[in-house]
């Protein structure tokens, strides 16, 4: 047997679609992200409202309902699929390539860890680079065992947190218990407040050196999302790479006939666990869990994938049907450039609202955010087109490669 050309898929072999989703996906993370970086991260944990008037509630709910939860999962999805174009190029064993593969995960762990020192506490690359690793375990799997640890993984979140809360109520049944938790409670919610205060300070007028003690301690208290929210990407990973190898992305206008199918059960999901997330979201808190927090996980653990399904199908069949025409080729070479464009995002962000820049830290409420977020897309879909019209890759694509491959990538167009 031939040993597999360790090599990045040529420009004929990559699928539009994959790329066309990506720039979909990458705006909607940016709608999402854009709130995030506005504000610190115990107002998005904790229960803390920086802006209560109609508006803003409003947007938030529309957010909550459309939009969070839903595009990560639809990157996730393209992520496994990316999975399984990389491997299907062995022409025997996929060993090596699976090693290559986990070798272009630790540079992404490493992008990741780059990205949380220097710009944003709410990076996704480190929690992509530790569950690719899983992922990989699966290359060789049946289908059905796929289909029953995507079901595991996508119900872990929710049994860790029923299993959390359900202790916690346990303990609150021993009076000296109850005191001293309830005493634990009141001392996590005061520590809150003062680093909203804090942070609202720092990220507006501080040094980027206090900005850094900040965003490390945002990190280190969102990395409890590793566990109790975001295993549930493997699920999604691996529904990934089961639609590429059920080649639903082979030829799309076929696909979208099974992406029906699909369709039809996801949408009620969808409409109703998002309603009951948008309304265990202004009820819930993740510093005093409660039985409303399982109620707000399971909506979206479960709601956010189901929406992302529809969604899917929806721009699938748009693209076959030509709507995007126009604007497809844009959204397209945004999505080949994906992994640059998402952190320039932070970069952008950072800039427009953290003391270095602009400054407008904790000063642009929900909708006005999302008119910004609406403002940097164009400029980054023409970003990408020109971009594209010289070089091959994006230049941290290109990088990527290089590292991946330890080989310099052929850069710029003949």
């Amino acid at each position: 047997m031939q040993n597999p050309k360790l090599s990045p898929l040529a420009s004929k072999e990559r699928k539009d679609i994959l790329d066309f989703l990506r720039g979909i996906a990458i705006f909607g993370i940016l709608l999402v992200n854009i709130s995030y970086f506005n504000s610190p991260v115990f107002t998005q944990a904790g229960g803390y409202i920086l802006w209560d008037d109609l508006s803003n509630k409003i947007t938030k709910w529309l957010i909550w309902f459309f939009l969070e939860g839903k595009f990560y999962p639809l990157f996730s999805i393209l992520f496994g699929a990316g999975f399984y174009f990389f491997i299907k190029k062995a022409e025997g064993s996929i060993k090596p390539l699976l090693i290559r593969y986990r070798i272009r995960l630790l540079y992404l762990l490493l992008f990741g860890i780059l990205h949380v020192l220097l710009l944003w506490y709410g990076d996704i690359l480190v929690v992509y680079a530790i569950f690719g690793f899983i992922m990989t375990w699966f290359a060789k799997s049946s289908d059905r065992t796929i289909i029953i640890w995507a079901i595991v993984f996508i119900l872990l979140p929710i049994l860790l947190t029923s299993v959390m809360v359900g202790s916690i109520e346990l303990m609150m049944m021993i009076p000296e218990a109850a005191v001293e938790i309830e005493a634990a409670f009141e001392m996590q919610e005061e520590h809150a407040a003062d680093f909203i205060n804090k942070a609202l300070s720092v990220y507006s007028s501080g040094t980027f050196a206090d900005i850094f003690k900040v965003r490390i301690n945002e990190y280190l208290y969102s990395v409890n999302g590793i566990i109790f929210m975001f295993p549930n990407i493997v699920s999604l990973f691996l529904v990934g790479f089961l639609l590429g190898r059920k080649k639903i992305f082979h030829n799309i206008s076929a696909g979208v006939k099974k992406l029906k199918k699909v369709f039809y059960w996801c949408l009620p999901v969808a409409v109703v666990l998002n309603i009951s997330y948008v309304y265990y979201g202004e009820t819930s808190s993740m510093i005093r869990p409660g039985w409303d927090m399982v109620l707000m996980i399971t909506s979206v653990s479960i709601g956010g994938p189901a929406m992302m399904m529809v969604y899917l199908y929806i721009l699938s069949l748009l693209y076959v049907k030509g709507v995007f025409k126009k604007t497809g080729k844009y959204i397209s070479k945004a999505g080949r450039m994906a992994f640059t464009n998402y952190l320039a995002q932070s970069v952008i962000c950072t800039t427009i609202f953290f003391s270095y820049g602009l400054g407008l830290y904790g000063k642009i409420n929900y909708w006005q955010g999302i008119l910004i977020a609406i403002a940097i897309y164009p400029v980054q879909l023409l970003w990408s087109h020109y971009w594209l019209k010289r070089f091959r890759f994006g230049p941290v694509e290109w990088l990527w490669r290089t590292l991946t491959y330890m080989k310099i990538q052929s850069f710029r167009k003949d």
